[in-house]
């Protein structure tokens, strides 16, 4: 089983026993704010649970996970490592995290965590990230994790950042 470890974090793949907490954070109107399109419906969020687990997991793509709290093994939220729609030769890091979970550094852990299992696992040269221009939050995490600022990119829902680092 692919499970990543961080000092706090563990990222596994998904079992059904998270389908419920996975469905709460994508229909969650504050996780989702600046995320992609937005909140899900609950079907939404159903149909991509299906997707993930009949369709993605059995067919080898093990770059999304559930991630836990190491001390109680909570849910905190979801992690991914995944080609950029626009680019499928470059590879994005993505995050969310439940909102009670905000606030705790979780965020940078992960995100830090992602670039490095890109460099290391995956051999890649380069790591992208995409955020909103009014996440500040999120843009302080990705320059945490030693990102910065690549280019604009611009799509339905309008223009948004693209991050990069480099493998040194």
């Amino acid at each position: 089983m692919n499970i990543i470890e961080t000092e706090r974090l563990l990222l596994k793949l998904y079992t059904p026993a998270e389908r419920e907490a996975f469905i709460a954070l994508l229909t969650d109107e504050r996780v989702m704010r600046y995320v992609d399109k937005g909140v899900m419906s609950p079907e939404a969020a159903g149909a991509l649970w299906r997707k993930m687990m009949d369709e993605m997991y059995p067919r080898g793509v093990d770059t999304i996970w559930a991630v836990f709290a190491r001390d109680d093994g909570r849910y905190i939220g979801n992690a991914s490592i995944r080609p950029m729609v626009e680019k499928q030769q470059n590879w994005e890091i993505g995050y969310y995290l439940r909102a009670e979970e905000w606030g705790a550094g979780f965020g940078t852990e992960l995100a830090k965590r992602l670039v490095r299992y890109g460099f290391e696992e995956m051999e890649l040269d380069e790591v992208f990230a995409t955020v909103d221009y009014e996440n500040g939050p999120s843009r302080k995490i990705l320059e945490k994790a030693g990102m910065s600022f690549y280019e604009e990119a611009i799509d339905e829902q309008g223009p948004f950042c693209v991050y990069r680092v480099k493998r040194l």
